[in-house]
């Protein structure tokens, strides 16, 4: 049980005893209205019969009935229940009086005396119905004193005052301990019921939070729903733009390839150098279109790698010549460096686009006059690939977020130059091929991209070693 409903439970415990202890207290008030009535009644019945020594009863039995009718009709009121220390002084002193008055009149005085122990008694039992058990013993010891006063006042012996407060003793202790296991056993029944409630509210919480949480369940699988849908609307959108591009760019391919047949005929170098740029720039075309539709199964870890032996030196040599014309534009030196004979494993066409997203990049983003290179390697066994530049250096804090997907850097979102998606494809797929891609520092380059490879395949260049 939480302390929040302990505490609750303590308060339910407290405000139910509270009300058994009015009931109570309204009972004792109706029982000393009904006691006073009858007795009233009785006394002046004898009283009209000619009985004159029953004169001095019916004054005080008439003052109590006033103050025991007004205790209970006031009994709803909170400063009521703090007055029945008042009630019990009430009910000895009414006793104390009636029988002082009679003990002159009576033949038998210690009758008299004796009969006042019943009430006394009585008295006392009324008070522990107030369940407090300083009001209980305060009633019988006044009884005690009010006994033994008109005890002896009839001449009646110290012992039987004793044994007579002995019994108002008794009587008190008997009451308390009473009253004791019935306040005892309304605390356990109402611990019971309020524990029955708490659980049935628990229970009752934990189905509202069940069909809180099913409701939630369903919520979010029509959003998945949705969400496989519009990818489903996505790829097929693709597929038709990469349909639509591929027809007008095969056409354009197969025109620089009917060039490239008839310049070779005619031998004309320089135009010869233009169309197979033309070419080199019409496969990269083709394969930044096939880019599109392999990221999503790269995202989603879908796409099978086609892996074979790759001559690293005719890839990267490629990749140069589909930028050759661009650097030459911007006046930009772009280097090859690879060892004779290095070669790697994994799939040619993601490599191939990885370094071409890397070249695009580092072009972008170097002065003219600088310069881009383009490497293989290999160190302690393990491959790379590296597009190194010597423009504006990279930050530190920015150089883990450059590989996020759209992420892009202040000059790409001012000029809009890009989508922030060629390095986001390029790590995944060097991740595909179980390597890394990171931006490391290298003497005499302000940035290189490195694409560290798993241990494939030894090169011919480590077999020739």
């Amino acid at each position: 049980m939480s302390q929040q409903d302990t505490r609750r439970l303590d308060e339910k415990l407290a405000e139910a005893v509270e009300q058994q202890r009015r009931r109570v207290l309204r009972v004792a008030a109706g029982i000393r209205v009904l006691g006073a009535l009858v007795f009233l009644f009785i006394i002046g019945a004898l009283w009209v019969a000619g009985r004159e020594d029953w004169a001095r009863y019916p004054l005080p039995l008439a003052l109590f009935l006033g103050v025991a009718a007004t205790h209970f009709a006031l009994q709803d009121k909170p400063f009521v229940q703090r007055l029945e220390v008042a009630q019990s002084l009430v009910d000895v002193g009414l006793i104390f009086w009636v029988q002082h008055a009679a003990l002159p009149l009576s033949r038998f005085p210690a009758g008299i005396a004796g009969f006042s122990l019943g009430l006394f008694a009585l008295v006392v039992v009324l008070s522990s119905l107030t369940l407090q058990p300083s009001v209980v013993y305060t009633t019988a010891l006044l009884s005690a004193v009010a006994q033994a006063v008109l005890m002896r006042e009839a001449d009646v012996s110290y012992g039987s005052v004793l044994a007579a407060s002995v019994v108002l003793a008794l009587v008190a202790v008997m009451s308390q301990y009473g009253s004791l296991r019935m306040r005892q056993l309304a605390l356990a029944l109402t611990r019971a019921e309020v524990e029955r409630q708490l659980e049935a509210r628990r229970s009752q919480e934990m189905a509202q939070a069940r069909g809180t949480i099913e409701q939630m369940l369903g919520e979010a699988r029509a959003q998945n729903e949705q969400l496989l849908a519009l990818q489903r609307e996505k790829e097929q959108l693709i597929q038709f733009l990469v349909h639509d591009l591929r027809s007008p760019l095969s056409a354009l391919t197969m025109t620089f390839t009917w060039l490239e047949t008839e310049l070779t005929a005619q031998f004309d170098p320089a135009l010869m150098q233009g169309v197979r740029t033309g070419l080199a720039v019409t496969g990269r075309m083709e394969r930044m279109i096939a880019e599109l539709l392999d990221l999503p199964r790269l995202e989603e870890g879908r796409l099978e790698l086609r892996r074979q032996r790759i001559d690293s030196t005719a890839m990267i040599e490629e990749v140069r010549q589909s930028f050759a014309g661009a650097a030459q534009f911007r006046r930009i030196a772009l280097e090859v460096e690879v060892p004779p004979g290095l070669a790697l494993q994994g799939d040619r066409a993601l490599l191939t686009r990885v370094l071409e997203n890397l070249t695009a990049n580092a072009l972008r983003h170097t002065p003219p006059g600088g310069r881009v290179r383009l490497e293989a390697g290999q160190e302690a066994d393990t491959p790379y690939l590296a597009v190194r530049n010597d423009g504006t250096p990279i930050d530190q804090e920015l150089r883990a977020s450059l590989f996020h997907k759209h992420a892009q850097g202040a000059q790409e979102r001012t000029t809009r130059t890009g989508y922030g998606l060629g390095l986001y494809f390029s790590r995944l797929a060097v991740e595909a091929h179980g390597g890394r891609i990171a931006v490391e520092d290298a003497q005499g380059w302000a940035t290189s991209f490195v694409a560290r490879l798993p241990p494939g395949t030894p090169s011919e260049a480590s077999r020739a070693a």
